[in-house]
Formats: C-alpha cells, sequence, structure tokens
C-alpha cells in the first residue's frame, strides 16, 4: 500500500478499489452461511408449531435474504462470481423433526454465529464500505436474535447459565 486510497469506499462518486482476497473471502462466506441458514429456517417456519415462532422464522428468512443480496451485489460490483445456491433446498414437509424449542435454540445459536463472522470479518477490512454495510446488518441481526430471546423467554425455552456469585452480597 502506498496511500490512504487502498481504504476508500464510502464516496458514492468515487471509485472503489477492487476487493482484496481476504475481504472477498468474508463476503463469500457471509453469502454461503446465509443461503444454508435461509434454508434451515425455511423448513422450520413450515413446520413450526407456534403462529408466532413461524411468523418469527419468516422474518429470518427475510433477513437472510436481504443480507445475501447486499453481499451478492457487492462482489458483483467487484467482478466476483456470488457463490451459488447449496444443491439442498427445504423440502415441502410440515412434520416438524425437533421441538419449538429447539429450533429457536438453532437459531439464537445461527445468530450468534453471524454476529461475531461480521465482527471478524469488519476486523479485517480495509474498505471502509465493507464495515460500516457489515454494522447496518449487524444491527438487523442483533435486534431478530433479540426478538428472538424475548420469545423463548416468553415460552419458557430459554435456559439461564449459571452465574457468578454476588460478592458484594457475600461481603456484606
Amino acid at each position: 500500500m502506498h496511500d490512504k486510497s487502498y481504504m476508500s469506499g464510502f464516496n458514492p462518486f468515487g471509485n472503489k478499489r477492487a476487493l482484496n482476497t481476504v475481504e472477498a473471502a468474508h463476503i463469500y462466506y457471509t453469502i454461503e452461511t446465509n443461503v444454508t441458514g435461509m434454508q434451515m429456517i425455511t423448513g422450520f417456519a413450515q413446520c413450526a408449531h407456534e403462529k408466532e415462532v413461524k411468523q418469527y422464522f419468516s422474518q429470518g428468512v427475510e433477513l437472510a435474504k436481504s443480507i445475501i443480496k447486499e453481499f451478492n451485489e457487492m462482489l458483483l460490483q467487484s467482478g466476483v462470481q456470488p457463490p451459488s445456491t447449496s444443491g439442498g433446498n427445504a423440502t415441502r414437509s410440515t412434520v416438524a423433526p425437533f421441538s419449538d424449542k429447539i429450533m429457536m435454540y438453532c437459531t439464537s445459536l445461527f445468530c450468534g454465529f453471524s454476529l461475531s463472522k461480521n465482527a471478524l470479518g469488519t476486523a479485517f477490512s480495509l474498505r471502509n464500505d465493507i464495515p460500516a454495510k457489515a454494522t447496518v446488518l449487524t444491527k438487523d441481526i442483533f435486534e431478530y436474535a433479540h426478538q428472538g430471546a424475548k420469545l423463548m423467554i416468553k415460552h419458557g425455552w430459554m435456559e439461564e447459565p449459571p452465574q457468578m456469585e454476588e460478592r458484594n452480597q457475600l461481603l456484606n
């Protein structure tokens, strides 16, 4: 690198440099994982028992679609072929292979993985527009995860992890 223009990307009228291989790899992985997650929660949505859980999964499908769209566009703008969809799709079955509780827990894990992956991808990007876009999407993922946590608490599905000792109370 010879100047700061390597980090450009915010100016809509300016030229953006091509993605570097690390950025492209993180974007590619984000697309692939969201395609897989979208297929998984599509299946969850069609077989969930609780109406509000079905709606929650449907919102997750739309969130995954928006993430896929945003990052596909970024790859295409740099002349990089986006990943193709995997060979797997949700079946037509409406018979739940798991309880709503387990499907919600799995979706919570997907959200956690996605949040940490976005943080990692953002940390390794030197083009200013990528962390900005990832931050907005991270906010959306966090809000979706938070909505899921509230739903799990409402139904009594959220497990409380072991707690640390309350030292202030022990000292009094």
